[in-house]
């Protein structure tokens, strides 16, 4: 970005130190350079800003949440180092990580999982999701909401959400939507398997709202700070429920100046 500015500069000192063209160009042409130069930060800012590459995500990451502080450090060759330190004293682990998507970073099995930090695979591996603050500072948001996709089974039916939804794979889940409102849960979840009957709403913006009744992947009820919601289907042959923590934000800020 300075080798751009100084080039900008270069190019508008003689533009500005002509004593034969009179004071209106003189300003017309700080102007243009005002533009220039205005364009070129636009420019850094924004090749800064789309940058998720692995190069971005190299380096010192500092978590500190209600007595809880951790440091987190991606090195280039794709290993990570992760220390804890809480009123339980302090732990350490080393693993593997990888990019995916856009702005995912995805950690193997051995990454340390934080309170209010919810469970993204079932192996046991967590992930995150690379953001910028301002587009340039940059940090680690650990998700504290769950998806499940539940497949639509009686597909003839021509209501938009009443009907009978389920999942396949190494931990099968049934959710029917009464058209009384009420739905009934079946959860073989990865710490215990439970059945569950409450109720569900539609909000304002089309989402299915569920009751406190509702069960997550793990198996266990909704805690008091945690809803459970399906985006709008809109007559869709599945229904996509995020369980979503109201109490925890947790990220990861990268060290990238002295003072931090």
């Amino acid at each position: 970005m300075g080798r751009v500015v100084g080039v900008i500069a270069i190019f508008c000192q003689p533009l500005c130190s002509f004593n034969i063209i009179d004071m209106p160009f003189k300003r017309i042409a700080i102007a243009v350079c005002a533009m220039f130069v205005l364009a070129a930060l636009a420019l850094c800012w924004f090749v800064i800003a789309s940058n998720y590459s692995d190069a971005a995500a190299f380096g010192t990451y500092k978590l500190s949440h209600e007595g809880l502080s951790s440091n987190l450090n991606l090195r280039p060759d794709h290993t990570f180092t992760q220390e804890i330190r809480d009123s339980q004293g302090a732990r350490s682990t080393k693993g593997t990580w990888r990019r995916f998507g856009e702005a995912g970073i995805h950690f193997s099995e051995d990454f340390l999982t934080l309170p209010g930090q919810q469970g993204g695979e079932e192996d046991g591996s967590a992930y995150a999701q690379m953001e910028k603050d301002l587009g340039i500072l940059i940090r680690l948001s650990l998700p504290t909401h769950e998806v499940v996709w539940y497949g639509r089974i009686d597909r003839s039916t021509t209501d938009q959400v009443i009907g009978r939804y389920e999942t396949s794979g190494t931990h099968p889940r049934t959710l029917v939507l009464n058209s009384d409102h009420s739905f009934e849960q079946h959860e073989a979840g990865w710490k215990q398997t439970g059945d569950a009957k409450g109720t569900w709403s539609i909000a304002h913006n089309g989402d299915v709202v569920f009751s406190k009744e509702f069960l997550k992947p793990s198996g266990q009820p909704l805690a008091e700070y945690e809803t459970a919601k399906a985006m709008d289907p809109r007559g869709a042959y599945f229904i996509q429920v995020e369980i979503a923590d109201q109490k925890y934000k947790l990220s990861y800020r990268k060290k990238q100046f002295p003072w931090q």
